[in-house]
């Protein structure tokens, strides 16, 4: 697996942004092959994230590992360590 760089993540953001997303999972899938990288899923609510999100941990093969408001400021969300913006 190729972990996203902050690079991806900012192009995946806008791009969920444009596309009037409210969440983006970004998920590591381990089936893939060890170059591949992560890749988002994107929810246009949070009911739909929460449903994403427990699809994803349910599969042993995958992991969410991070969550982003697209709704919020984008370089906070950036700056953390990790952003885990899943609503409750």
């Amino acid at each position: 697996m190729i972990a996203a760089g902050k690079e991806d993540i900012r192009n995946w953001f806008i791009r969920g942004v444009e596309e009037g997303q409210k969440y983006m999972l970004v998920v590591f899938d381990r089936m893939e092959l060890p170059d591949d990288p992560d890749s988002p899923y994107y929810a246009d609510s949070a009911k739909e994230a929460k449903r994403i999100y427990k699809s994803v941990s349910s599969d042993v093969f995958c992991s969410v590992m991070e969550v982003y408001d697209l709704s919020a400021d984008m370089e906070e969300q950036l700056a953390e360590k990790k952003a885990w913006r899943l609503p409750e």
